[in-house]
Protein backbone atom coordinates (compact mmCIF):
# COMPACT_ATOMS: atom_id res chain seq x y z
CA UNK A 1 0.00 0.00 0.00
CA UNK A 2 1.40 3.59 -0.81
CA UNK A 3 2.20 5.20 2.42
CA UNK A 4 3.60 8.63 1.17
CA UNK A 5 2.49 11.00 -2.30
CA UNK A 6 5.58 12.68 -3.53
CA UNK A 7 4.57 15.41 -6.46
CA UNK A 8 7.71 17.00 -8.32
CA UNK A 9 7.99 19.75 -11.02
CA UNK A 10 10.45 18.03 -13.32
CA UNK A 11 12.01 14.14 -13.77
CA UNK A 12 15.64 14.78 -12.05
CA UNK A 13 13.96 16.52 -8.88
CA UNK A 14 11.56 13.25 -8.76
CA UNK A 15 14.71 11.02 -8.80
CA UNK A 16 16.23 12.93 -6.15
CA UNK A 17 13.69 13.08 -3.77
CA UNK A 18 12.44 9.77 -4.61
CA UNK A 19 16.21 8.81 -4.10
CA UNK A 20 15.82 9.59 -0.27
CA UNK A 21 12.89 7.59 0.18
CA UNK A 22 14.53 4.21 -1.35
CA UNK A 23 17.79 4.50 0.43
CA UNK A 24 15.85 4.15 3.47
CA UNK A 25 14.41 0.40 1.95
CA UNK A 26 11.26 2.21 0.54
CA UNK A 27 9.75 0.54 -2.57
CA UNK A 28 10.31 3.95 -4.61
CA UNK A 29 8.63 4.35 -7.82
CA UNK A 30 8.59 7.34 -10.48
CA UNK A 31 5.69 8.33 -12.74
CA UNK A 32 7.85 9.48 -15.68
CA UNK A 33 5.30 11.89 -17.28
CA UNK A 34 2.20 13.32 -15.93
CA UNK A 35 0.38 12.22 -18.96
CA UNK A 36 1.10 8.64 -17.73
CA UNK A 37 -1.86 6.24 -16.45
CA UNK A 38 0.24 4.60 -14.17
CA UNK A 39 -0.01 3.82 -10.69
CA UNK A 40 2.71 2.48 -8.95
CA UNK A 41 1.66 0.18 -5.97
CA UNK A 42 4.90 0.67 -4.10
CA UNK A 43 5.83 2.26 -0.62
CA UNK A 44 6.51 5.63 -2.42
CA UNK A 45 5.01 6.96 -5.74
CA UNK A 46 6.67 10.28 -6.83
CA UNK A 47 4.85 12.02 -9.67
CA UNK A 48 6.44 14.27 -11.89
CA UNK A 49 4.31 16.82 -13.25
CA UNK A 50 6.57 18.53 -15.61
CA UNK A 51 5.24 21.92 -14.63
CA UNK A 52 8.35 24.01 -13.39
CA UNK A 53 8.31 25.77 -16.68
CA UNK A 54 4.68 25.49 -17.69
CA UNK A 55 1.93 28.43 -17.29
CA UNK A 56 1.25 29.03 -13.41
CA UNK A 57 -2.38 27.50 -13.85
CA UNK A 58 -1.35 24.68 -15.60
CA UNK A 59 1.42 24.07 -12.86
CA UNK A 60 -1.76 24.61 -10.00
CA UNK A 61 -3.95 21.89 -11.77
CA UNK A 62 -1.30 19.28 -12.11
CA UNK A 63 -0.78 19.25 -8.61
CA UNK A 64 -4.05 19.06 -7.68
CA UNK A 65 -4.93 16.40 -9.92
CA UNK A 66 -2.69 14.22 -8.13
CA UNK A 67 -3.34 14.47 -5.00
CA UNK A 68 -7.11 15.67 -5.05
CA UNK A 69 -7.21 11.91 -6.03
CA UNK A 70 -4.81 10.11 -3.28
CA UNK A 71 -5.31 9.87 0.79
CA UNK A 72 -1.86 8.90 2.04
CA UNK A 73 -0.61 9.17 5.34
CA UNK A 74 2.27 11.27 4.07
CA UNK A 75 2.22 14.07 1.57
CA UNK A 76 5.71 15.77 0.41
CA UNK A 77 5.57 18.67 -2.15
CA UNK A 78 8.93 18.33 -3.55
CA UNK A 79 10.29 21.67 -4.72
CA UNK A 80 13.57 23.13 -6.21
CA UNK A 81 16.31 23.59 -4.23
CA UNK A 82 17.36 27.03 -5.86
CA UNK A 83 13.77 28.25 -6.22
CA UNK A 84 12.98 27.85 -9.77
CA UNK A 85 9.69 27.24 -11.53
CA UNK A 86 6.08 27.81 -10.03
CA UNK A 87 6.93 27.21 -6.20
CA UNK A 88 4.31 29.30 -4.53
CA UNK A 89 1.57 28.48 -7.08
CA UNK A 90 2.07 24.75 -6.94
CA UNK A 91 2.42 24.68 -3.47
CA UNK A 92 -0.77 26.79 -2.38
CA UNK A 93 -2.70 24.18 -5.02
CA UNK A 94 -1.05 21.37 -2.89
CA UNK A 95 -2.40 23.00 0.23
CA UNK A 96 -5.81 23.42 -1.06
CA UNK A 97 -6.21 19.60 -2.21
CA UNK A 98 -4.43 18.64 1.49
CA UNK A 99 -6.22 20.67 3.34
CA UNK A 100 -3.31 20.26 6.50
CA UNK A 101 -2.95 22.44 9.46
CA UNK A 102 0.30 23.28 8.73
CA UNK A 103 2.83 23.38 5.65
CA UNK A 104 6.75 23.33 6.64
CA UNK A 105 8.45 24.58 3.69
CA UNK A 106 12.41 23.76 3.99
CA UNK A 107 13.63 23.68 0.72
CA UNK A 108 17.29 23.40 2.06
CA UNK A 109 19.47 21.00 0.85
CA UNK A 110 23.40 21.42 2.70
CA UNK A 111 24.74 18.45 0.45
CA UNK A 112 24.49 20.15 -2.21
CA UNK A 113 25.28 24.13 -1.00
CA UNK A 114 21.42 24.94 -0.56
CA UNK A 115 21.07 26.57 2.90
CA UNK A 116 18.39 28.41 4.36
CA UNK A 117 19.62 31.09 7.32
CA UNK A 118 17.87 34.21 8.99
CA UNK A 119 15.37 33.47 6.41
CA UNK A 120 16.94 34.01 3.79
CA UNK A 121 17.54 31.21 1.12
CA UNK A 122 21.42 30.77 -0.27
CA UNK A 123 23.34 28.54 -3.29
CA UNK A 124 27.29 28.18 -2.45
CA UNK A 125 26.72 30.86 -0.21
CA UNK A 126 25.16 33.48 -2.70
CA UNK A 127 21.77 35.11 -1.67
CA UNK A 128 19.48 33.07 -4.40
CA UNK A 129 19.07 35.56 -6.80
CA UNK A 130 22.58 36.67 -7.00
CA UNK A 131 23.19 32.68 -7.98
CA UNK A 132 23.50 31.04 -11.29
CA UNK A 133 20.09 29.59 -10.85
CA UNK A 134 18.69 33.16 -10.05
CA UNK A 135 19.63 33.57 -13.68
CA UNK A 136 16.88 30.94 -14.97
CA UNK A 137 15.57 32.30 -18.10
CA UNK A 138 11.77 31.26 -17.51
CA UNK A 139 10.97 30.98 -13.66
CA UNK A 140 13.97 32.41 -12.04
CA UNK A 141 13.52 32.76 -7.94
CA UNK A 142 11.50 35.66 -7.33
CA UNK A 143 12.76 36.73 -3.52
CA UNK A 144 15.40 35.81 -1.51
CA UNK A 145 13.64 36.05 1.77
CA UNK A 146 11.58 32.67 1.99
CA UNK A 147 8.67 34.78 3.68
CA UNK A 148 8.69 37.16 1.41
CA UNK A 149 8.67 34.48 -1.62
CA UNK A 150 5.22 32.99 0.07
CA UNK A 151 3.49 36.69 0.92
CA UNK A 152 1.50 36.35 -1.99
CA UNK A 153 0.29 32.94 -0.60
CA UNK A 154 -3.32 32.07 -0.25
CA UNK A 155 -2.33 31.21 2.89
CA UNK A 156 -0.85 32.98 5.91
CA UNK A 157 2.86 32.45 6.45
CA UNK A 158 5.04 32.31 9.62
CA UNK A 159 8.86 31.87 10.39
CA UNK A 160 11.00 29.19 12.69
CA UNK A 161 14.59 30.86 12.76
CA UNK A 162 17.85 28.97 13.54
CA UNK A 163 17.53 30.33 16.99
CA UNK A 164 14.82 27.87 17.20
CA UNK A 165 15.67 25.12 15.34
CA UNK A 166 18.63 24.56 16.70
CA UNK A 167 17.07 24.41 20.15
CA UNK A 168 15.81 20.87 18.94
CA UNK A 169 12.98 18.99 18.47
CA UNK A 170 10.83 19.37 21.70
CA UNK A 171 11.51 23.75 21.41
CA UNK A 172 10.66 23.27 17.47
CA UNK A 173 7.26 21.53 18.08
CA UNK A 174 6.25 24.07 20.60
CA UNK A 175 7.34 26.69 17.87
CA UNK A 176 4.75 24.26 15.44
CA UNK A 177 2.10 24.17 18.17
CA UNK A 178 2.08 27.81 18.71
CA UNK A 179 1.58 28.97 15.00
CA UNK A 180 -1.39 26.64 14.37
CA UNK A 181 -4.80 28.24 13.58
CA UNK A 182 -8.49 27.16 13.82
CA UNK A 183 -8.90 29.59 10.34
CA UNK A 184 -7.03 26.87 8.37
CA UNK A 185 -3.49 25.96 7.42
CA UNK A 186 -0.95 28.02 7.82
CA UNK A 187 2.98 28.14 6.06
CA UNK A 188 5.87 27.84 8.09
CA UNK A 189 8.88 28.61 6.60
CA UNK A 190 12.14 27.39 8.48
CA UNK A 191 15.56 27.79 8.41
CA UNK A 192 18.30 25.23 8.17
CA UNK A 193 21.73 24.84 6.99
CA UNK A 194 22.82 21.50 7.86
CA UNK A 195 20.73 17.72 8.00
CA UNK A 196 20.35 17.42 11.76
CA UNK A 197 18.04 21.24 11.64
CA UNK A 198 16.23 19.03 8.63
CA UNK A 199 15.88 16.09 10.86
CA UNK A 200 14.56 18.00 13.68
CA UNK A 201 12.21 19.54 11.70
CA UNK A 202 10.61 16.41 10.77
CA UNK A 203 11.35 14.87 14.39
CA UNK A 204 9.07 17.61 15.46
CA UNK A 205 6.10 17.85 12.57
CA UNK A 206 5.92 13.79 13.41
CA UNK A 207 5.31 14.31 16.72
CA UNK A 208 2.49 16.33 16.18
CA UNK A 209 -1.00 15.57 16.42
CA UNK A 210 -2.10 18.06 12.88
CA UNK A 211 -1.58 16.90 9.98
CA UNK A 212 0.97 18.24 7.84
CA UNK A 213 2.28 19.02 4.35
CA UNK A 214 5.86 18.91 3.26
CA UNK A 215 7.61 21.35 1.45
CA UNK A 216 11.51 21.15 0.51
CA UNK A 217 14.18 19.63 -1.55
CA UNK A 218 15.89 16.58 -1.51
CA UNK A 219 17.40 17.27 1.61
CA UNK A 220 14.33 17.30 4.18
CA UNK A 221 12.81 14.03 1.85
CA UNK A 222 15.51 12.41 3.57
CA UNK A 223 14.12 13.10 6.97
CA UNK A 224 10.55 12.46 6.32
CA UNK A 225 9.00 9.82 8.72
CA UNK A 226 6.74 7.20 6.75
CA UNK A 227 4.48 4.74 8.72
CA UNK A 228 4.31 1.22 7.70
CA UNK A 229 6.71 -1.41 6.91
CA UNK A 230 9.92 -1.44 4.27
CA UNK A 231 9.17 -3.47 1.37
CA UNK A 232 12.92 -2.94 -0.09
CA UNK A 233 15.31 -1.67 -2.88
CA UNK A 234 18.07 -2.48 -4.31
CA UNK A 235 19.82 -2.65 -7.84
CA UNK A 236 21.77 -4.97 -9.73
CA UNK A 237 23.63 -3.51 -13.28
CA UNK A 238 23.97 -4.76 -16.20
CA UNK A 239 27.49 -3.59 -16.88
CA UNK A 240 27.60 -5.31 -20.15
CA UNK A 241 25.38 -2.90 -21.76
CA UNK A 242 26.85 -0.12 -23.44
CA UNK A 243 26.43 3.34 -22.09
CA UNK A 244 24.48 6.35 -23.15
CA UNK A 245 25.10 9.31 -21.44
CA UNK A 246 23.07 12.52 -22.33
CA UNK A 247 23.17 15.92 -21.00
CA UNK A 248 20.52 18.87 -21.67
CA UNK A 249 21.74 21.34 -19.38
CA UNK A 250 23.32 24.75 -19.69
CA UNK A 251 24.48 24.79 -15.29
CA UNK A 252 27.89 25.51 -14.88
CA UNK A 253 28.53 22.57 -12.95
CA UNK A 254 27.43 20.60 -15.64
CA UNK A 255 29.13 22.44 -18.41
CA UNK A 256 32.49 21.71 -15.89
CA UNK A 257 31.33 17.85 -16.03
CA UNK A 258 31.74 17.60 -19.74
CA UNK A 259 34.67 19.19 -19.86
CA UNK A 260 36.29 16.19 -17.96
CA UNK A 261 34.74 13.66 -20.57
CA UNK A 262 37.48 12.64 -23.25
CA UNK A 263 36.68 14.15 -26.36
CA UNK A 264 36.75 10.49 -28.04
CA UNK A 265 34.03 9.68 -25.99
CA UNK A 266 31.21 12.62 -26.57
CA UNK A 267 29.62 14.30 -29.15
CA UNK A 268 28.14 17.43 -29.59
CA UNK A 269 25.12 18.12 -30.99
CA UNK A 270 24.80 20.53 -34.07
CA UNK A 271 22.39 23.50 -32.77
CA UNK A 272 22.20 25.08 -35.38
CA UNK A 273 20.85 22.48 -37.08
CA UNK A 274 18.89 21.45 -34.30
CA UNK A 275 17.09 24.99 -34.52
CA UNK A 276 16.04 24.47 -38.06
CA UNK A 277 15.58 20.89 -38.25
CA UNK A 278 15.71 18.95 -35.12
CA UNK A 279 14.68 15.60 -36.70
CA UNK A 280 17.79 15.64 -39.20
CA UNK A 281 20.25 16.69 -36.25
CA UNK A 282 18.43 14.23 -34.30
CA UNK A 283 19.63 11.81 -36.83
CA UNK A 284 23.26 13.23 -37.63
CA UNK A 285 23.80 12.92 -33.70
CA UNK A 286 22.70 9.42 -33.50
CA UNK A 287 25.08 8.45 -36.49
CA UNK A 288 28.00 9.47 -35.25
CA UNK A 289 26.87 8.84 -31.37
CA UNK A 290 26.32 4.95 -32.62
CA UNK A 291 30.35 4.96 -34.38
CA UNK A 292 31.66 5.85 -30.66
CA UNK A 293 29.48 3.25 -29.16
CA UNK A 294 30.78 0.97 -31.84
CA UNK A 295 34.58 2.20 -30.83
CA UNK A 296 34.17 2.76 -26.91
CA UNK A 297 31.23 0.69 -25.84
CA UNK A 298 29.46 4.18 -24.57
CA UNK A 299 28.73 7.83 -25.73
CA UNK A 300 27.92 11.34 -23.95
CA UNK A 301 25.84 13.19 -26.08
CA UNK A 302 25.22 17.09 -25.28
CA UNK A 303 23.79 19.99 -26.39
CA UNK A 304 26.58 22.43 -24.79
CA UNK A 305 29.57 22.43 -23.04
CA UNK A 306 30.14 26.44 -22.64
CA UNK A 307 27.44 29.18 -22.25
CA UNK A 308 28.68 30.31 -25.91
CA UNK A 309 26.78 27.70 -27.34
CA UNK A 310 23.66 28.82 -25.97
CA UNK A 311 24.55 32.54 -27.37
CA UNK A 312 24.92 30.21 -30.66
CA UNK A 313 21.84 28.55 -30.53
CA UNK A 314 19.68 31.77 -29.90
CA UNK A 315 21.63 33.93 -32.20
CA UNK A 316 20.35 30.76 -35.01
CA UNK A 317 16.98 31.67 -33.84
CA UNK A 318 16.91 34.44 -34.39
CA UNK A 319 18.31 34.61 -38.25
CA UNK A 320 15.31 31.49 -38.34
CA UNK A 321 12.73 33.49 -36.68
CA UNK A 322 11.82 31.35 -33.89
CA UNK A 323 11.42 32.27 -29.87
CA UNK A 324 13.50 31.10 -27.08
CA UNK A 325 11.18 28.98 -25.90
CA UNK A 326 11.50 27.12 -29.32
CA UNK A 327 14.54 26.87 -29.80
CA UNK A 328 15.26 24.76 -26.33
CA UNK A 329 11.87 22.55 -27.22
CA UNK A 330 13.68 21.74 -30.26
CA UNK A 331 16.90 21.35 -28.69
CA UNK A 332 15.62 18.96 -26.68
CA UNK A 333 13.91 16.83 -29.16
CA UNK A 334 16.88 16.90 -31.57
CA UNK A 335 18.75 15.18 -28.33
CA UNK A 336 15.94 12.96 -27.01
CA UNK A 337 15.77 12.00 -30.71
CA UNK A 338 19.08 11.01 -31.46
CA UNK A 339 19.35 9.66 -28.15
CA UNK A 340 16.65 7.06 -28.30
CA UNK A 341 18.17 5.54 -31.87
CA UNK A 342 21.59 5.30 -30.45
CA UNK A 343 20.22 3.37 -27.08
CA UNK A 344 18.05 1.10 -29.52
CA UNK A 345 20.91 0.21 -31.46
CA UNK A 346 20.84 -3.43 -30.59
CA UNK A 347 20.76 -4.35 -26.63
CA UNK A 348 19.19 -0.92 -25.02
CA UNK A 349 21.97 1.00 -23.03
CA UNK A 350 22.16 1.92 -19.76
CA UNK A 351 21.26 5.46 -19.20
CA UNK A 352 23.00 9.00 -18.08
CA UNK A 353 20.54 11.67 -17.56
CA UNK A 354 20.97 15.23 -16.97
CA UNK A 355 18.93 18.08 -16.96
CA UNK A 356 15.08 17.20 -16.11
CA UNK A 357 13.13 18.52 -19.67
CA UNK A 358 15.89 16.35 -21.22
CA UNK A 359 15.20 13.48 -19.03
CA UNK A 360 11.35 13.19 -19.30
CA UNK A 361 11.78 13.54 -23.00
CA UNK A 362 14.78 11.03 -23.65
CA UNK A 363 12.33 8.42 -21.96
CA UNK A 364 9.10 9.54 -23.15
CA UNK A 365 10.94 8.63 -26.50
CA UNK A 366 11.71 5.14 -25.56
CA UNK A 367 8.45 4.55 -24.29
CA UNK A 368 9.53 4.30 -20.36
CA UNK A 369 6.68 4.63 -17.75
CA UNK A 370 8.54 4.74 -14.40
CA UNK A 371 11.44 4.63 -12.39
CA UNK A 372 12.50 2.35 -9.84
CA UNK A 373 14.71 4.08 -7.27
CA UNK A 374 17.10 1.94 -6.40
CA UNK A 375 18.45 3.48 -3.06
CA UNK A 376 22.20 3.76 -4.40
CA UNK A 377 23.64 7.42 -5.44
CA UNK A 378 26.60 8.01 -7.18
CA UNK A 379 26.68 11.43 -5.26
CA UNK A 380 24.18 13.35 -3.04
CA UNK A 381 21.18 14.05 -5.42
CA UNK A 382 22.44 11.52 -8.32
CA UNK A 383 19.96 8.60 -8.18
CA UNK A 384 20.41 5.00 -9.43
CA UNK A 385 17.07 3.58 -10.85
CA UNK A 386 15.59 0.64 -12.91
CA UNK A 387 13.77 1.68 -16.47
CA UNK A 388 10.33 0.09 -16.54
CA UNK A 389 8.38 -0.02 -19.75
CA UNK A 390 9.33 0.72 -23.21
CA UNK A 391 11.91 -0.04 -25.51
CA UNK A 392 14.76 0.46 -22.25
CA UNK A 393 12.83 -1.57 -20.07
CA UNK A 394 15.52 -3.18 -17.15
CA UNK A 395 18.40 -1.01 -17.93
CA UNK A 396 19.59 1.37 -15.56
CA UNK A 397 19.62 4.91 -15.25
CA UNK A 398 21.06 7.99 -13.85
CA UNK A 399 19.67 11.07 -13.04
CA UNK A 400 21.52 14.22 -12.44
CA UNK A 401 19.78 18.01 -12.35
CA UNK A 402 22.15 20.28 -13.61
CA UNK A 403 23.49 22.38 -10.75
CA UNK A 404 24.35 19.22 -8.91
CA UNK A 405 27.68 17.29 -8.34
CA UNK A 406 31.32 18.03 -8.75
CA UNK A 407 33.53 17.96 -11.66
CA UNK A 408 33.70 14.34 -11.87
CA UNK A 409 30.19 13.87 -11.54
CA UNK A 410 29.34 12.41 -14.86
CA UNK A 411 32.87 10.19 -15.54
CA UNK A 412 31.76 8.28 -12.03
CA UNK A 413 27.92 7.66 -13.32
CA UNK A 414 29.14 6.98 -16.67
CA UNK A 415 31.32 4.49 -14.67
CA UNK A 416 29.18 3.27 -12.14
CA UNK A 417 26.82 2.23 -15.42
CA UNK A 418 29.84 0.35 -17.15
CA UNK A 419 32.04 3.03 -19.20
CA UNK A 420 35.34 4.07 -17.94
CA UNK A 421 37.26 6.69 -19.42
CA UNK A 422 40.33 5.73 -20.41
Amino acid sequence: MTQCIVVADDLTGSCDAGHEFATRNYDTRVVISPQSDATPQGDIAVYNTESRYAEPAVAAERVRAVLETTDPSVVFKKVDSTLRGNVRVEVDAATQAVNPDLVIVAPAFPANGRLTACGYHLVDGQLITESPPGQDEERPPTHDSLTAFFASSDYPVERIGIETVSRGTAVVREAFESVCSTDGPVIVTCDAVTDSHLATLAAAAEKLSKRCLYVGSGGLARQIPVPGTCSGAGIDVDESRSVVGVSGSVAPETLAQIGEISKDRRRHLDLELAVTDPSTAGADLASRGNAVVNEHSGVLLYSADARSDVDRAMAAGERAGVDGETIRRRITNALAAGTAEVVQDGQASNLFLTGGSTARAVLDSLGAATLDMAGEEIAPGIPLATVNGGIADGVTAVTKAGGFGNEQAIIKSLARLGLSDE
